[in-house]
Protein backbone atom coordinates (compact mmCIF):
# COMPACT_ATOMS: atom_id res chain seq x y z
CA UNK A 1 0.00 0.00 0.00
CA UNK A 2 2.96 2.43 0.99
CA UNK A 3 4.77 2.02 -2.38
CA UNK A 4 1.70 1.93 -4.48
CA UNK A 5 0.92 5.53 -2.60
CA UNK A 6 4.99 6.27 -3.11
CA UNK A 7 4.55 5.52 -6.87
CA UNK A 8 1.62 7.66 -7.65
CA UNK A 9 2.78 10.77 -5.33
CA UNK A 10 6.07 10.59 -7.00
CA UNK A 11 4.37 10.07 -10.98
CA UNK A 12 1.99 12.89 -9.85
CA UNK A 13 4.67 15.73 -8.82
CA UNK A 14 6.85 14.77 -12.01
CA UNK A 15 3.46 14.95 -14.20
CA UNK A 16 3.02 18.28 -13.11
CA UNK A 17 6.61 19.66 -13.36
CA UNK A 18 7.24 18.06 -16.78
CA UNK A 19 4.20 20.12 -18.11
CA UNK A 20 5.24 23.25 -16.01
CA UNK A 21 8.27 23.63 -17.38
CA UNK A 22 8.06 24.91 -21.38
CA UNK A 23 4.71 26.91 -22.47
CA UNK A 24 4.53 25.07 -25.76
CA UNK A 25 2.64 28.64 -27.12
CA UNK A 26 6.03 30.24 -26.93
CA UNK A 27 9.08 29.67 -28.68
CA UNK A 28 12.61 30.78 -27.27
CA UNK A 29 14.03 34.08 -28.89
CA UNK A 30 16.94 31.78 -30.68
CA UNK A 31 14.76 29.16 -31.86
CA UNK A 32 12.36 32.30 -33.61
CA UNK A 33 15.79 33.69 -35.18
CA UNK A 34 16.58 30.75 -36.66
CA UNK A 35 12.94 29.54 -38.06
CA UNK A 36 12.72 32.98 -39.72
CA UNK A 37 16.51 32.98 -41.02
CA UNK A 38 15.75 29.87 -42.27
CA UNK A 39 12.63 30.91 -44.60
CA UNK A 40 14.01 33.80 -45.46
CA UNK A 41 17.29 31.67 -46.58
CA UNK A 42 15.05 29.55 -48.39
CA UNK A 43 13.43 32.39 -50.42
CA UNK A 44 16.72 34.57 -50.99
CA UNK A 45 17.98 30.84 -52.42
CA UNK A 46 14.81 30.43 -54.56
CA UNK A 47 15.16 33.65 -55.67
CA UNK A 48 18.74 33.89 -56.62
CA UNK A 49 18.45 37.26 -54.46
CA UNK A 50 20.62 38.20 -50.96
CA UNK A 51 18.37 37.91 -47.72
CA UNK A 52 17.13 41.60 -47.36
CA UNK A 53 17.91 43.95 -44.28
CA UNK A 54 16.67 44.74 -42.25
CA UNK A 55 16.30 41.68 -40.78
CA UNK A 56 12.66 41.06 -38.40
CA UNK A 57 14.70 39.83 -35.49
CA UNK A 58 12.54 38.31 -32.43
CA UNK A 59 12.92 39.85 -29.56
CA UNK A 60 11.93 37.53 -26.38
CA UNK A 61 9.88 34.54 -26.61
CA UNK A 62 7.29 35.04 -29.85
CA UNK A 63 3.79 33.80 -29.92
CA UNK A 64 4.13 29.87 -31.77
CA UNK A 65 1.04 30.76 -34.54
CA UNK A 66 2.54 34.32 -34.84
CA UNK A 67 6.08 33.07 -35.94
CA UNK A 68 4.24 30.41 -37.81
CA UNK A 69 2.52 32.73 -39.90
CA UNK A 70 5.81 34.86 -40.65
CA UNK A 71 7.73 31.89 -41.97
CA UNK A 72 4.91 30.57 -44.04
CA UNK A 73 4.66 34.08 -45.61
CA UNK A 74 8.14 34.58 -46.36
CA UNK A 75 8.28 31.31 -48.27
CA UNK A 76 5.18 31.77 -49.60
CA UNK A 77 6.50 35.23 -51.00
CA UNK A 78 7.42 35.83 -54.73
CA UNK A 79 10.25 37.20 -56.04
CA UNK A 80 12.29 39.04 -56.33
CA UNK A 81 12.83 38.93 -52.28
CA UNK A 82 13.19 42.60 -51.32
CA UNK A 83 11.22 42.69 -48.16
CA UNK A 84 9.40 40.89 -45.07
CA UNK A 85 5.68 40.46 -45.65
CA UNK A 86 3.58 42.21 -43.47
CA UNK A 87 2.92 39.15 -41.51
CA UNK A 88 6.49 39.59 -39.58
CA UNK A 89 4.89 42.26 -37.57
CA UNK A 90 3.23 39.36 -35.47
CA UNK A 91 6.10 38.74 -34.25
CA UNK A 92 6.03 41.93 -31.95
CA UNK A 93 2.95 40.71 -30.78
CA UNK A 94 2.10 39.44 -27.04
CA UNK A 95 -0.75 38.09 -28.24
CA UNK A 96 -1.18 35.06 -30.83
CA UNK A 97 -3.44 36.28 -33.81
CA UNK A 98 -6.85 34.88 -34.41
CA UNK A 99 -7.88 32.85 -36.43
CA UNK A 100 -7.95 33.91 -40.29
CA UNK A 101 -11.54 34.33 -41.52
CA UNK A 102 -12.30 31.77 -44.55
CA UNK A 103 -12.79 34.37 -46.54
CA UNK A 104 -10.24 36.22 -46.65
CA UNK A 105 -7.08 34.90 -48.61
CA UNK A 106 -4.18 34.72 -46.90
CA UNK A 107 -1.65 35.70 -49.37
CA UNK A 108 -3.67 38.75 -50.46
CA UNK A 109 -3.76 39.99 -46.60
CA UNK A 110 -0.31 38.37 -45.05
CA UNK A 111 2.41 37.89 -47.49
CA UNK A 112 1.67 40.12 -51.02
CA UNK A 113 1.40 43.46 -48.59
CA UNK A 114 5.15 44.25 -47.69
CA UNK A 115 6.81 46.19 -44.67
CA UNK A 116 8.32 49.36 -46.42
Amino acid sequence: MKKTLVSFVLISVSAFYSGACVREDLVSQGDSNSQIYAAAKYLATKCGDPIPTPYPVAIGDVQRRNLDLCSIAITKSDCPFVSYPIACLLIYLDKPSGDIPWYENFKDAYVTPKVP
